[in-house]
C-alpha cells in the first residue's frame, strides 16, 4: 500500500557537503581564487564558486587575463548597486601570478570585506581603453557569525544513568541506541558538518569523528552504544565537546562536558558453589551446606540453589560502577561478605537461565552479563518442564512458528485463531501459559490455547507475550519463549525534498513515525528514486544521515543515465508501508560537449588570434570552458591562459608571452577543457609551432650579438646601442606609432642574466624595460642597451623583446658573451739564456671573436660588437724581449721576440682591452704563461784539430788549433768588449 503524502521544500539546499566531490564546478578563468583572514585569524583561500565566506579586513582577489588587458573586481549588493570595486594596471609580460601551483597572467586586487549578507562578485577583463571584454559573476555570501545550538544531552537514559549536572555518568542502557543529541543547531549559512571530540582524563584526544547531521531538524546525533568510548568501568572522567562548522568557515566549540562511562561488568562466568542438602561444608560466609562448583557435577535439588562470589570492589554497594544481580525466578540474597568478596545465593528452576528473569546488572544498563552453568540434574530430583516451541494458526499460511518478524502490510488483515504449545512429556500435568492457558496431560506433548487476534489494515502492533510451562504447584517452570510477531500499516514514511538546480543535487528528508518500536524493528528499510513507471534509478548517492526517526538521503542527478525522466521519490518502512512523492521532470545529459579548435595539429601560426575555440552541446545552451593550458616552446614554459567569449560558444585566447619556435623541438601544446551544466567534460589538445612576425636588427645581423663578458654597457662605433631594430610594422605593413610599453623576457635556459635598458632580468623572468615608449618619435624603432649582469660568465642568452602594441612583431636576439683570452704559442717554452731566441705569438682563443692588435688607434677605430679588435698589451715580458707584429698565414700576429738572460721562471703576462664606441677603454681579459730560462753553461764546446796527446819537450814547436764540437755556431774572441757587441748583434761570440 502506498501513501501519497507530499511535503515539498523549495528552499536552497543546505546539505551538499556529502556530494561536494561530485558537484563542485570548475572556476572561470577570470577569478581564480580569493583570500582573506577569517575571524579566528587563519588565512583562507577559496575558489570563486565557494559562495559562502567569513572574511575580515581586506579580501585579495586573484584574477587572470592576457597581456595588454586590465582586470576589474566588484562586489555588488542584491539590488545591483556597487559596494566596492578595484581595477588593475594594464597587464604586461611581468604580471605572472601563481594559484594552485599553476601560473597565470593576471593581478591581485584588494577590496574591503563587506558586512554580513548576500552579494555578487563581478569579475571583468577590460581592454586597454577600459571597455569590457569578458564578465563573470559569482554568488558571494558573507557570514562571520558562528553557528549556535540550543541543547546537548544524552538520549534514552534510565537504569540509573546520570544525564545532568557537571558530570554525566552513562552506561549501555537498554535496547535503544544510546546517543548524544545536539539540538537547535542554527546558522545564517548552511551547516557544513558537526564533529564529536572525546578527550581522555589525561587530556589526550581519543575520538574526533564526524557526526550524522539532520539538516531538516537542526540536530546532530552521535551514538555511544559502542565504539565511541574506550573500555571503561566508570573509573575515568572523559571530556566531551562538539564542533559545529558552517559553509562560510565559522565554527563553534561547545562547552566542555565531563562524562563517565561504564561498559565493563566483569561478572562471574560460573557459580562459586552448589547447595548439597547432605553436606555440612561451609564454603564461605553464609554458605553452609554448599560445595564448590565444578563443571558437569550433579545437583541434587530442583529448584537448584547456587552460590556466587563477587569481588567486593565490583559490587554496586561499594562502588558505583560495580554490578548487581536480579532474579525473578526465585531467591537472590546477599548472605555474607569478607574483606575481599561478597557472597550471594540464588534459587531457580533447573535449566532456566533466561536473562529476562535472571541476569547480572551493570551500572546504567538493563543487563551486564548472562547466567551460565554446567550441571547434571540428579535422577532423584524432579524434572522441570521443557518448552519446545509455540505455533500460531494464521489465516493466510496456517500453522507456523510464532517467530514471524515483519509481517508485510500487503498480506493484512491476518488473523491468528488458536495457539499450539509443544513440550517434552512429563509424568505430571503441565500447564502452558501464553495469551491464555491449556493443560497438557501426563505423558502428552502439546495442547492448544483458545485465543485469537487480528492484525488489521491501518494498524500497527507487536505480539511479544511470554510462553512458559509450569508443573502443577508452579514450583518448577520451563525455559520461556517470546512471541515475535509485528506488523505496521499505520506509520508511513513522510517525505520532504530539496533540489539545487545548479549542482543537480537532490536531497530527500524522510521522517519515519514510530521509529524504534518493537526493539527497532519498526524503522525505515530504504529510500530511492524511480521513474514514473516505477523503475528504480541508481544515481550516485544514498543515505548521508540517520537521526533516529529522521533520515537524510542525497543523490547527484548528474549521474543519471542519459534521457528524460519524470522523477518520483520513494521510501519504504520495514513492514512494507511505502510512500511515493512526485519530484519533477529532468533531462539527464551524459554526452560531453563538442569542441573544435581552428588550428590543425602541427600547424604553424603567426598569432594566437589564429586560434578559435568553439563549444556546443545538444542539451546545455551555454557550455563553458574550464581551463586552457599552454605548454612548451623553447623554454618549455607552462602557463594557464584566460579567454574571452566573443559570441555564443565561440572563444578566443588572451595573450601570453611566447617565444617563437625557431628550431625542431620548440613547438607548443595547447590543451583546452570544457564542460556542460551536467559536468560532462571534453578536452582537446593541439600542437603547433609559433612563428610570429619578427622584426630584424637594423645592422642586418642574423639575430646573434657578441658582447664581452663584462658588466660594461658597450655602444657601437657610431654611438648606437647594441640593439637597434628596423621599424616595427603591423600585419598590414603600417609602421607602429603611438606609445606602448616594451617588455623583455630572458628565456629560462639562458646562461647569463642580463641588464636590459637598466633593468636586470634573470633567466625565465619577464620585465618591463620601457614604459610608454613613443614609437612615433623613434620612427617605429627600438634602441636598447644591453650588458651582462654578472662578469666572466660565457654563454648564450636568448632575449625576447615585445611591445604591448596589438599584433606587433617581436624581436628575438641571442646575446652571446665571450671572455677575452689569448692563446700564447712559442717555439719552446724552455730556452737557454742568451743562446736561444725568444719567439712568442698571441692568437685569439677559440670562441673569442676579436682580432688582436698592439696599436691603440687600430683598436679604437673598430666596432666593438660587429667587428671587435682587442688591444693586446704585454704587462710582463722576458728581460731582453720586444713586442712585434708579424705575418702568420696572411694575418698580422702580435708577439714578442728577443732573448732572455735571467735564469729561472720569467712570466709572460698580457691584458686585452676593447674600446666602446664612446671611447671608453674596457679590460675584457688577461692571461699569463711562464717561460723557463736555463743556464747557457756547457752549451758551446771546442776540441783540438790535431792530436796533441804526445809532443817532445823543447825540441818541437807547440801549435794547437781548435774547432767547435757542439752548441750553436759561435765565433771566438779574446776581447770581452767585442764579444758583447757581437753577442747583441748575432747572439753568440
Amino acid at each position: 500500500m502506498e501513501n501519497a503524502m507530499i511535503n515539498f521544500k523549495p528552499k536552497i539546499p543546505a546539505m551538499l557537503g556529502a556530494l561536494a566531490v561530485l558537484t563542485a564546478g570548475a572556476a572561470h578563468a577570470e577569478l581564480l581564487e580569493y583570500t582573506f583572514k577569517a575571524p579566528d585569524g587563519t588565512q583562507r583561500s577559496l575558489t570563486p564558486n565557494a559562495n559562502y565566506a567569513n572574511p575580515t579586513g581586506n579580501i585579495s582577489f586573484a584574477l587572470s587575463a592576457g597581456i595588454d588587458r586590465k582586470v576589474k573586481i566588484s562586489v555588488l549588493r542584491s539590488d545591483g548597486t556597487v559596494v566596492s570595486t578595484a581595477t588593475s594596471h594594464l597587464l604586461g609580460a611581468t604580471d605572472r601570478i601563481t594559484v594552485g601551483g599553476k601560473s597565470y597572467y593576471g593581478a591581485e586586487l584588494q577590496l574591503p570585506a563587506p558586512v554580513g549578507g548576500a552579494y555578487t562578485i563581478r569579475a571583468e577583463i577590460l581592454a586597454s581603453d577600459g571597455s569590457t571584454v569578458q564578465t563573470d559573476e559569482y554568488p558571494f555570501t558573507v557570514d562571520v557569525t558562528s553557528p549556535t545550538y540550543s541543547s546537548l544531552a544524552p538520549v534514552y537514559g534510565g537504569y540509573g544513568q546520570v544525564i545532568s549536572g557537571d558530570v554525566w555518568k552513562l552506561g549501555l542502557g537498554g535496547s535503544q541506541d544510546n546517543a548524544f543529541l545536539l539540538s537547535g543547531i542554527s546558522d545564517e549559512s548552511p551547516i557544513k558538518g558537526v564533529k564529536a571530540k572525546l578527550y581522555r582524563q589525561d587530556g589526550s584526544l581519543y575520538k574526533d569523528v564526524s557526526v550524522n547531521y539532520d539538516d531538516a531538524n537542526g540536530q546532530a546525533r552521535q551514538s555511544y552504544q559502542s565504539g565511541f568510548f574506550p573500555a571503561s568501568d566508570l573509573d575515568e572522567v572523559f571530556t566531551l565537546q562538539f564542533e559545529i562548522s558552517d559553509s562560510a568557515g565559522n565554527s563553534y566549540l561547545t562547552p566542555r562536558q565531563k562524562v563517565m562511562f561504564d561498559n565493563i561488568a566483569n561478572a562471574p562466568s560460573a557459580p562459586f558453589g552448589v547447595y548439597d542438602p547432605s553436606s555440612t561444608n561451609n564454603l564461605g560466609p553464609g554458605l553452609t551446606g554448599f560445595v564448590a562448583y565444578t563443571e558437569g557435577m550433579t545437583v541434587k535439588t530442583n529448584p537448584i540453589k547456587l552460590a556466587w562470589r563477587v569481588p567486593r570492589d565490583n559490587w554496586h554497594e561499594y562502588r558505583e560502577g560495580g554490578i548487581n544481580m536480579t532474579n525473578a525466578l526465585g531467591e537472590m540474597s546477599k548472605v555474607g561478605e569478607d574483606a575481599s568478596y561478597v557472597y550471594l545465593v540464588t534459587t531457580v528452576p533447573y535449566g532456566n537461565t533466561d536473562g529476562n528473569y535472571w541476569r547480572w546488572v551493570n551500572f546504567g544498563q538493563w543487563g551486564g552479563g548472562g547466567i551460565a552453568y554446567n550441571l547434571t540434574l540428579s535422577p532423584l530430583a524432579p524434572k522441570s518442564p521443557r518448552l519446545l516451541g509455540v505455533d500460531y494458526n494464521y489465516s493466510d499460511i496456517g500453522w507456523s512458528s510464532f517467530y514471524r518478524y515483519w509481517v508485510n502490510n500487503s498480506v493484512l488483515p491476518v488473523t491468528v485463531s488458536s495457539i499450539r504449545v509443544k513440550v517434552e512429556p512429563r509424568p505430571y500435568v503441565q500447564t502452558a501459559v501464553h495469551r491464555g492457558s491449556c493443560e497438557i496431560p501426563v505423558g502428552q506433548d502439546s495442547c492448544v490455547i483458545a485465543n485469537s487476534f487480528t492484525m488489521a489494515k491501518g494498524t500497527t502492533g507487536y505480539v511479544h507475550d511470554n510462553a512458559t510451562v509450569f508443573n502443577p504447584d508452579k514450583s518448577l517452570r520451563s525455559n520461556p519463549l517470546w512471541a515475535e510477531v509485528n506488523w505496521n500499516d499505520q506509520h508511513y514514511p513522510q517525505l520532504s525534498q530539496q533540489y539545487d538546480q545548479n549542482s543537480k543535487v537532490f536531497t530527500l528528508f524522510v521522517n519515519q513515525p514510530g521509529r524504534g518500536a518493537y526493539f527497532d524493528r519498526l524503522r525505515l528499510r530504504s529510500a530511492w528514486i524511480e521513474d514514473s513507471k516505477g523503475n528504480k534509478l541508481s544515481p550516485t548517492g544514498g543515505l548521508i544521515a540517520n537521526n533516529w526517526e529522521n533520515y537524510t538521503y542525497q543523490w547527484d542527478l548528474k549521474t543519471l543515465p542519459e534521457g528524460q525522466y519524470s522523477l518520483v521519490a520513494a521510501a519504504e518502512e520495514m513492514h512494507g508501508p511505502l510512500t511515493r512523492q512526485p519530484m519533477f521532470q529532468i533531462t539527464s545529459d551524459r554526452t560531453a560537449p563538442t569542441m573544435t579548435l581552428s588550428v590543425a595539429d602541427g600547424a604553424a601560426i603567426q598569432t594566437l588570434d589564429d586560434v578559435v575555440i568553439t563549444l556546443a552541446d545538444a542539451i546545455d545552451p551555454s557550455p563553458k570552458l574550464t581551463s586552457i593550458a599552454l605548454v612548451g616552446g623553447p623554454a618549455n614554459d607552462k602557463v594557464q591562459l584566460s579567454w574571452r567569449e566573443e559570441s555564443k560558444g565561440r572563444f578566443r585566447l588572451e595573450y601570453p608571452v611566447m617565444f617563437p619556435s625557431l628550431k625542431e623541438g620548440e613547438s607548443y601544446t595547447l590543451t583546452v577543457s570544457g564542460e556542460d551544466a551536467q559536468g560532462n567534460s571534453v578536452q582537446k589538445a593541439v600542437g603547433f609551432e609559433y612563428k610570429p612576425r619578427q622584426v630584424m636588427l637594423a645592422d642586418g645581423m642574423d639575430g646573434k650579438v657578441m658582447v664581452p663578458a663584462v658588466t660594461h654597457e658597450f655602444v657601437h662605433a657610431d654611438g648606437k646601442r647594441i640593439i637597434e631594430t628596423k621599424p616595427l610594422t603591423l600585419s598590414d605593413g603600417a609602421v607602429v606609432t603611438g606609445s606602448y610599453d616594451v617588455f623583455a623576457t630572458l628565456r629560462s635556459d639562458a646562461k647569463v642574466p642580463l641588464v636590459v635598458n637598466g633593468v636586470r632580468i634573470e633567466p625565465g623572468q619577464t620585465m618591463g624595460i620601457m614604459s610608454q615608449h613613443d614609437f612615433g618619435a623613434s620612427g617605429g624603432r627600438l634602441s636598447i642597451p644591453v650588458k651582462p649582469a654578472v662578469p666572466d660568465v660565457v654563454g648564450s642568452s636568448s632575449l625576447l623583446v615585445m611591445t604591448s602594441a596589438p599584433n606587433s612583431p617581436i624581436l628575438v636576439v641571442d646575446i652571446n658573451t665571450w671572455k677575452g683570452m689569448a692563446k700564447l704559442s712559442a717555439e719552446s717554452w724552455t730556452i737557454r739564456q742568451v743562446i736561444d731566441p725568444v719567439k712568442i705569438y698571441a692568437l685569439p682563443e677559440s670562441g673569442v671573436p676579436c682580432r688582436f692588435t698592439t696599436k691603440e688607434d687600430v683598436a679604437m677605430a673598430a666596432d666593438p660588437i660587429r667587428d671587435p679588435v682587442c688591444l693586446l698589451q704585454w704587462d710582463r715580458t722576458p728581460d731582453e724581449a720586444e713586442q712585434t707584429t708579424q705575418d702568420n698565414n696572411g694575418m698580422k700576429v702580435a708577439g714578442l721576440v728577443g732573448q732572455a738572460v735571467s735564469i729561472g721562471e720569467q712570466p709572460v703576462e698580457y691584458s686585452l682591452y676593447l674600446f666602446s664606441g664612446d671611447g671608453s677603454k674596457v679590460k675584457v681579459g688577461s692571461g699569463s704563461q711562464n717561460l723557463t730560462v736555463t743556464t747557457a753553461y756547457g752549451s758551446v764546446g771546442y776540441t783540438p784539430i790535431d792530436d796533441i796527446a804526445q809532443v817532445n819537450r823543447v825540441i818541437e814547436d807547440f801549435d794547437v788549433n781548435f774547432k767547435q764540437s757542439k752548441g750553436p755556431d759561435c765565433s771566438i774572441t779574446l776581447s770581452a768588449d767585442r764579444a758583447k757587441k757581437r753577442g747583441r748583434e748575432q747572439g753568440c761570440w
